[in-house]
């Protein structure tokens, strides 16, 4: 009999569903991905396998992995899909949504300790256990907190923009 294994977290969220998730590779963007011939080879020469075609088009999927910034995808694409310059951040960051184990009295700091740039610390609290400060300041977007969540309580949002000097 075959049967099917599952991660922890599609154990207590359910199966994900495969389906476009709008986050673009690293240093592509809606304009760029209009020359995209859905080659594929964006997702074959990425090292961690988060890029998977969506209708033919490139989506990142942070639950397959997190992104290094390799720049592998970049270099591998025949076409003018991605900025010239590496990319080195996501046009969006990571929230953490009510949902997190450590808010619901939990201990849990899993995505604190997968965070490469350090932007998730716990704080220190009475009765409970230690819960999450995110400084979106010095997030990437790199997806790797999202990977690691049990309950998948992470998610994206658009990286706030600087005010307009007036």
């Amino acid at each position: 009999m075959f049967t099917k294994s599952i991660s922890r977290r599609d154990l207590f969220r359910g199966p994900s569903s495969r389906r476009a998730s709008g986050i673009y590779p690293p240093g592509a963007s809606a304009l760029g991905l209009s020359a995209c011939t859905g080659c594929n080879l964006c997702a074959e020469h990425c090292p961690t396998g988060i890029i998977v075609l969506v209708d033919s088009l490139p989506s990142v999927d942070f639950s397959l992995g997190e992104c290094t910034f390799c720049g592998e995808c970049r270099a591998a694409c025949p076409e003018p899909v991605f900025e010239p310059d590496a990319a080195v951040r996501f046009p969006h960051v990571a929230v953490i949504a009510s949902g997190c184990l450590a808010k619901q009295d939990v201990a849990c700091q899993s995505c604190g300790e997968s965070c490469p740039e350090q932007a998730i610390r716990f704080r220190p609290r009475l009765g409970g256990p230690f819960v999450p400060e995110f400084n979106e300041q010095i997030c990437t977007g790199c997806g790797a907190c999202m990977q690691v969540c049990p309950v998948g309580a992470i998610g994206t949002k658009p990286r706030a923009l600087e005010p307009a000097h007036v």
